[in-house]
């Protein structure tokens, strides 16, 4: 049976908050200094839900070394409940921590805060941000779980600019709006809780002007290729939902026509879908229980999976959480949320598959960013 990710995954957290009462990882930390030079992954870890245990690791690939914790430690102060996405650009990362209401700036090598965008400095109308998507050197949209608007603000000085009606109706409490990709002048944006549309957004004169219908609920992730294609991924809403209730499906969208040229049924039972792209732009990735990888010019995913999951003692396979890929050398980065309540694993394999590396990091990880 099919699963809600609203119901399943918020009471999975919930219930792994419950369980670890008032533990956390980075407790007890003084203020450290870092300096990570070089090239690295940042990798966030949303905790528990409403447990406020959100972590950020870092690992550097060249020593095969990992530093847990590194936001509290170099800061002094926890990251905060649910983080969500983290991105670089520059030598700053910028975090969305989803239920704290706050997107962090943080320097991407002494991992210290340089500035911070909350709900109040937005007048309330930012409420869970989710992800960060740059226009320009001093313009980036942060879109939104619940709130029915996207987030307009300068990412040099952290200070909020306007903010975009998305003009999405609420429902059962979500307006969301998720990642983003840009063609041009339009930014496009997946609505995942509760609806079928990509909104478009002229990012020139900040309003949107189009929207783009799907046969299949609930648009979780998406990505856009070399050729100007949007693939998204949906996972079909929840078994019995008035909503809607259908089995994950693959798109391939011209970002140009808005039209959908290509459309695959996916058989899986889990809604954690995800997809990537490489660097080139070029090679599809895909969570479908496995990890499977396509070239965009192909028109279905291959029956063979590129990556199988890991098997635990009873033959049960990891359920894996989180996708991406290096933009340089194509390393794949799986994340293993293990059972929502302890430490996850990140698997690094190499482009062809061989896995190079395995490392704990915090409760969760599903956010990567490469240095």
């Amino acid at each position: 049976m099919r699963k809600s990710k609203h119901f399943f995954f918020y009471m999975m957290l919930l219930a792994g908050a419950l369980s670890l009462g008032s533990c956390d990882s980075e407790e007890g930390f003084q203020e450290e200094e870092f300096h990570a030079t070089g090239t690295g992954v940042f990798i966030l870890n949303e905790g528990n839900y409403q447990a406020g245990n959100s972590t950020l690791s870092y690992y550097d690939p060249s020593k095969k070394t990992v530093e847990n914790g590194v936001f509290s430690r170099a800061n002094d102060r926890k990251l905060g409940d649910t983080g969500q996405s983290v991105i670089l650009r520059g030598t700053d990362a910028f975090i969305a921590v989803e239920n704290s209401g706050i997107i962090w700036k943080i320097d991407a090598t002494t991992f210290k805060v340089r500035g911070q965008l909350d709900s109040k400095s937005t007048g309330g109308k930012m409420i869970n941000p989710r992800y960060i998507h740059f226009i320009s050197d001093t313009k980036a949209y942060a879109t939104d779980l619940y709130a029915p608007y996207i987030t307009v603000f300068n990412p040099q000085t952290m200070e909020y600019i306007k903010s975009i009606p998305t003009g999405q109706e609420v429902v059962e409490q979500y307006a969301s709006t998720e990642e983003m990709v840009q063609y041009g002048k339009y930014v496009f944006t997946n609505c995942w809780s509760y609806s079928n549309k990509i909104l478009v957004i002229n990012a020139e004169k900040d309003v949107v002007d189009g929207e783009i219908t799907l046969p299949s609920m609930q648009p979780k992730s998406m990505k856009l290729d070399k050729n100007g294609k949007i693939w998204v991924i949906t996972d079909g809403g929840y078994q019995g939902s008035e909503y809607g209730d259908d089995y994950p499906h693959l798109y391939k969208i011209d970002a140009n026509s808005r039209q959908i040229e290509q459309e695959q049924v996916l058989d899986m039972d889990e809604a954690n879908v995800q997809i990537a792209l490489n660097g080139a732009r070029d090679t599809l990735y895909l969570i479908n229980n496995d990890i499977y990888r396509m070239a965009v010019s192909d028109d279905h995913l291959p029956v063979r999976p590129y990556i199988s999951a890991e098997v635990d003692e009873n033959g049960t396979k990891h359920k894996l959480y989180g996708l991406s890929i290096n933009p340089v050398n194509s390393d794949v980065y799986v994340a293993d949320a293990v059972d929502y309540r302890q430490a996850g694993v990140v698997y690094r394999y190499s482009s062809q598959g061989i896995l190079l590396d395995k490392f704990s990091v915090g409760i969760n990880p599903n956010g990567f960013a490469f240095k």
